[in-house]
């Protein structure tokens, strides 16, 4: 095999990955190639941080130095196609739909979404961009920015959509340093009546704040008497996104 070859392939393989983590004999079957090529190729890519395997199944994902590389490019994206399983897993440990929200100016915007498999559904928050004083990936993020951002942000307008909208400053700044000490945040039918949600923040190498990973369901049944243990899937699954993009 050629060098232009060999780089041509690994690029196709890189490629199939970023579309959707898949097993070593469905790549291959993708970009058809012989499954012993495919798995040579992904070999030496695992090797340079390229792509990675999720766990024991042997489904690949791209990897670290991909996503760093690609992250002056696009960031939301890379980081929603590194969180992708783990998303997967957490809607369906959860049995809530899971997303993925990065700070947007002051907004969240939602990036990533995965349903859990359920008969009632809400609705899909992928594209839009929510006031973070409304919405618990909001709160995290807050929680764990700078002081005087966090305060600038306060100084603004704070606009109600629910009767249950807290748009008071100083009772924000209390969930901010409530967040902040559990490592989570709540909201209960503040952007929406009817809707409940739970969002962690996943954090860089350097301690800062890049994004959240949230859980949100229908408030009549999530999240019911088990607080602790969503709490639990929740945080664990924003650190392990931030594991990934190298914080301890």
């Amino acid at each position: 095999m050629s060098g232009v070859q060999s780089v041509e392939r690994a690029f196709a393989l890189l490629e199939a990955v970023a579309e959707r983590p898949a097993s070593l004999t469905e790549l291959a079957n993708r970009v058809g190639l012989p499954i012993s090529t495919a798995s040579r190729l992904l070999s030496t890519l695992e090797g340079l941080g390229a792509v990675a395997r999720v766990d024991d199944a042997g489904i690949y994902r791209i990897g670290a130095s991909i996503i760093t590389m690609a992250s002056s490019m696009d960031s939301s994206a890379s980081l929603a196609a590194l969180a992708r399983p783990i998303l997967e897993r957490l809607a369906a440990d959860a049995g809530e739909a899971a997303l993925l929200g990065v700070p947007s100016s002051y907004a969240i915007h939602f990036v990533e979404q995965v349903d859990a498999d359920r008969s009632v559904q809400v609705r899909e928050w992928v594209g839009q961009r929510l006031p973070m004083h409304l919405v618990s990936g909001g709160i995290a993020v807050l929680a764990n920015w700078p002081a005087e951002a966090a305060e600038a942000f306060l100084q603004r307008p704070l606009p109600a959509t629910t009767n249950r909208s807290v748009v008071d400053a100083e009772k924000i700044r209390a969930r901010l340093r409530q967040a902040r000490q559990d490592g989570f945040a709540w909201t209960h039918e503040e952007l929406e009546p009817g809707i409940t949600s739970l969002s962690a923040p996943i954090f860089t190498s350097q301690g800062d704040v890049v994004g959240v990973v949230n859980v949100y369901g229908p408030s009549f049944r999530f999240p019911g008497r088990d607080h602790p243990r969503f709490e639990a899937l929740v945080t664990e699954a924003a650190s392990e996104v931030s594991g990934l993009i190298g914080a301890h």
